[in-house]
């Protein structure tokens, strides 16, 4: 169950998240939901409906207790899947984690609001033209935050 990407994001990240965002009534995907720390705290904040993504099994089994699973492999989602999402909200696994922001990127319908945790060095260091792709689309659409040390006190640090 604990592959190497798996780290559930710890609560005070998610209200760091969402800090200016109103999610209440809102449909949102998550893409790697794991099992589901996003989702239960998504619903406990007001979303009217999460839906997710998770590749592995054991975890996927979990998640479909809490919330309507819409494929296994987010890489492969179409936006035709996601046409009535309000935010995609995620913490990408961290080795893929340029790939998962851009494919958001390029499926999310107008005005999704897109908010993804991603490990630093996804942002700040440019050796893949995946990881150029992300900062041009940051610079031009977004922004980011270093939020520190977050996992140090996490359930996987």
């Amino acid at each position: 169950m604990f592959n190497p990407d798996f780290y559930p994001t710890p609560e005070a990240v998610f209200y760091k998240m969402i800090e200016g965002y109103d999610i209440t009534g809102k449909t949102i995907l998550e893409p790697s939901a794991g099992k589901g720390d996003l989702v239960e705290l998504l619903k406990l904040n007001g979303a009217k409906e999460v839906i997710s993504c998770e590749n592995e099994p054991d975890l996927r089994t979990i998640l479909e207790s809490k919330c309507k699973v819409i494929a296994s492999d987010f890489l492969t989602v179409t936006s035709e899947q996601i046409s009535h999402v309000d935010y995609i909200l995620m913490n990408p696994p961290f080795s893929k984690g340029a790939q998962h922001i851009l494919h958001a990127w390029n499926i999310a319908p107008a005005g999704c609001q897109i908010i993804a945790l991603a490990n630093l060095n996804t942002v700040k260091n440019r050796y893949s033209s995946n990881r150029e792709e992300l900062e041009a689309l940051i610079q031009a659409h977004g922004s980011f935050d270093d939020i520190g040390q977050a996992f140090n006190e996490a359930q996987r640090t």
